[in-house]
């Protein structure tokens, strides 16, 4: 019996935490197994060829809200072309409505409910010894055009008892993100989370955790991420592992889930000696509107949150990701516009502006007619309104997600981020992002690809468009923020220059400085030539260090990374000669510090 375990990722560099488990339980049994990984962005037509060619004659699906309707596409194409072929699906996207798949879907022959890893195994048994499936937990199935569901299986108490599978070869997936679980479950109660249907935190034993960890580390991964729900849940045992990964000293990133709110003191002073670089935090805050988070269970003291994260910031190590949740109950579009600038003001390295989904199985779904909730009919299931919040306004939400990912969570005008929403709109950042947002809807520039220097352009076109009195301060703060950002191979066009006809010349001039030479970083060494491949400069009217300065011919050297492609030092000429005046040292470079990372 041939048995396939498929997938379809959400991208190539993604992995299968669910497969992995489920490979690990059903390998070395009596049929022969076969792990197939694909992405939504393959062509459908290719993956139902390859899924063809391999013959199974058991196929299991792990389905998700990103995957669910083309797995279903392709179960149905499949069944046509093979239709001896059991398939099984499984994972959260059809747990909670197994009846309702069946119903719906004459393809699907069995459904694995919950915890796979025993469940499956079990199933495949009676399908290889063709016995009934009648006494198998968990599984709801069709037979003669019956519809069936098994009482559930238990929760795996003993996490120890599933094979691990952490010990294989990992060379494969050396520039890929690697999903990893010490534990399941969560500690908290959020009625929009499917963790909320499970009660309490299973634990895998530490040392288990620490030799699986040991072997990936290992590898050169793009990162490590850890899928725990609330990792800091066991402060003792959270500072374990992470203690163990510093010792690994490896080059891997990793990524941790946590709630800062109840980090201890003790907890809080052993991170701020943890590496620089190696630790990724994503913070889920939501929302700080009280109502809202009582409404979800969500329960947190906002000043104590805010400190928190302010203190982990102050330790410049540890890169922090914040989430909010636009759509939450009894928040309207003009109480998230608080919550929005609460977060903003944190100026966190990602701002991640989501939105609720209406998963199966939560409680927010059940609750979904008290709170008039209207959401997406298919995956993702993702709200359109409620009683609070108008479809127009979720439009507006999700127009500000998309200027916020290009423009604040991509780094690319932090200090035009910073002069524009603190001195032009008085720190309200949401009302900036949505005239932001605003400008692309009026200009049709939503759906379109943009290179990156036509991204400069349309910000200042803005900015010259709403604020035209603040243009000359606008034009040099872009100009500095795409010359510290990106090579200037290609300028934005809407950019205004001063650069004088001879300024390449001024630079070989200024090269034959041995003060000069003795400025640049180590890294940018070699002939004359070859440095200047490394070099660019620029002219400015202001002085984008001190834009209240006046008018003048400021000449910038900028010094880029040979590799990152990004400027690593900013050398301030004298107007006069070229001679050096001074560096701009990083803690002179505006926000430019807080952002320069991405």
């Amino acid at each position: 019996m041939k048995v396939v375990l498929g997938t379809l990722n959400s991208k190539f560099i993604h992995s299968s935490l669910a497969l992995a488990y489920l490979e690990a339980a059903c390998g070395g049994r009596g049929w022969e197994l076969e792990v197939m990984e694909f992405t939504i962005n393959e062509s459908m037509d290719d993956i139902m060829a390859s899924l063809y060619l391999s013959r199974p004659d058991v196929l299991c699906f792990s389905a998700y809200i990103w995957n669910i309707e083309n797995i279903l596409w392709l179960c149905r194409d499949l069944k046509k072309v093979s239709p001896n072929c059991i398939i099984i699906l499984g994972g959260p996207e059809v747990s909670y409505d197994a009846g309702q798949v069946l119903l719906h879907n004459p393809a699907v022959d069995y459904i694995v409910r919950g915890e796979g890893e025993i469940t499956l195994p079990e199933l495949l048994e009676h399908i290889l010894r063709q016995e009934s499936a009648a006494e198998v937990k968990g599984i709801s199935y069709r037979r003669h055009d019956q519809l069936h569901e098994n009482p559930s299986r238990e929760l795996i108490a003993n996490l120890d008892s599933l094979a691990s599978p952490f010990k294989k070869d990992f060379t494969g997936y050396q520039d890929r993100i690697i999903y990893y679980e010490s534990s399941r479950g969560c500690p908290f109660n959020c009625s929009y989370c499917l963790s909320s249907s499970i009660k309490g935190v299973r634990y895998f034993p530490l040392a288990r955790v620490k030799e699986e960890l040991g072997h990936l580390l290992s590898y050169r991964l793009r990162e490590l991420k850890f899928v725990d729900r609330t990792f800091n849940s066991d402060e003792a045992r959270a500072r374990e592992i992470m203690s163990f990964i510093i010792g690994q000293k490896p080059e891997t990133k990793v990524h941790l889930e946590i709630c800062a709110e109840i980090i201890s003191p003790e907890f809080m002073d052993f991170l701020s000696q943890v590496p620089p670089g190696l630790f990724n935090f994503e913070i889920g805050i939501q929302s700080t509107c009280p109502q809202a988070l009582q409404a979800v269970r969500r329960y947190h003291n906002w000043e104590r949150l805010r400190q928190n994260i302010l203190q982990l910031q102050s330790f410049n190590n540890i890169h922090l990701h914040l989430d909010l949740i636009a759509g939450l109950p009894l928040e309207s579009y003009d109480r998230f516009q608080q919550s929005f600038n609460d977060v903003y003001r944190l100026q966190p390295d990602m701002l991640q502006l989501g939105f609720l989904k209406l998963l199966k199985g939560s409680d927010i779904y059940r609750d979904r007619h008290r709170y008039q909730y209207r959401f997406q009919s298919r995956a993702p299931y993702q709200v359109l309104s409620h009683g609070q919040i108008t479809y127009d306004e979720i439009i507006s939400l999700d127009q500000i997600e998309e200027v916020l990912n290009r423009y604040y969570n991509h780094a690319i005008v932090p200090n035009t981020l910073d002069y524009v929403i603190n001195r032009i709109y008085q720190g309200n950042a949401f009302m900036f992002f949505r005239d932001l947002a605003q400008f692309w809807s009026d200009n049709n520039l939503f759906g379109l690809g943009h290179r990156r220097e036509r991204e400069y352009d349309i910000m200042l076109e803005f900015l010259n468009h709403k604020h035209p009195h603040h243009g000359l301060k606008c034009n040099e703060l872009i100009k500095y923020d795409f010359l510290i950002c990106n090579l200037p191979h290609r300028f934005p066009a809407a950019v205004k220059r001063i650069n004088p006809s001879d300024s390449r010349e001024r630079l070989n001039t200024c090269l034959r400085s041995d003060t000069l030479l003795e400025q640049l970083p180590e890294l940018i060494r070699g002939s004359r030539r070859e440095i200047t491949r490394h070099l660019h400069l620029e002219y400015f009217v202001l002085d984008p260090f001190n834009l209240n300065q006046g008018k003048r011919c400021l000449p910038l050297l900028f010094v880029y990374h040979p590799i990152a492609k990004k400027a690593i030092k900013i050398l301030k000429l004298a107007e006069t000669g070229l001679q050096l005046q001074n560096a701009a040292s990083d803690e002179n470079q505006g926000s430019w510090d807080k952002k320069k990372t991405d």
